[in-house]
């Protein structure tokens, strides 16, 4: 299944048209519905920084905290006039289509290569440095699992952090 296809899956679904600057979704805000681009542009913001602008028909925003059962992990607004189809019973559209699910999976794997690759990459750049920089290969090992502990992301300021 590809993006295309995605489209015309959600043929029947609901579509809502969001004026340029809507939230769709809100960092740190349960979200119940999941999202799939028809036409226009979504800018994701984590931290109110950019990450990335998505503006390829197909594209599927507020799977990870469905998934996860957890609120959202970043800010989705409009970026000009943005048409998506919404889907409010997302778990029964995943049970209704696996196909869709496989693509879901999919998207979510490649995205997990290319941090993987790129802190990988990060790790090996870093790691004949001896001043704090140093700790880059040290920080990185962590989040790609290592033995060791997970890390205390929290900070003094926000001990229990949602990050």
């Amino acid at each position: 299944m590809d993006a295309a296809e995605i489209v015309a899956l959600t043929a029947d679904y609901p579509e809502v048209t969001f004026a340029d600057g809507t939230f769709l979704l809100t960092e740190g805000a349960r979200g119940d519905s999941l999202y799939v681009l028809v036409a226009g542009a979504l800018e994701v913001r984590r931290r109110q920084r950019p990450v990335t602008l998505i503006s390829e028909p197909g594209s599927v925003v507020g799977e990870m905290g469905l998934l996860l059962q957890a609120p959202a992990s970043a800010d989705v607004l409009a970026s000009g006039d943005t048409t998506v189809r919404r889907i409010d019973d997302a778990e029964a559209f995943f049970e209704r289509y696996p196909g869709f699910s496989r693509y879901v999976a999919t998207v979510l794997a490649q995205r997990l290569l290319q941090i993987s690759t790129y802190l990988a990459d990060l790790q090996e750049q870093f790691a004949d440095r001896t001043d704090i920089l140093g700790l880059v290969p040290t920080v990185i090992e962590d989040l790609l699992g290592s033995d060791r502990a997970a890390p205390d992301v929290g900070s003094d300021r926000e001990p229990d952090a949602p990050y």
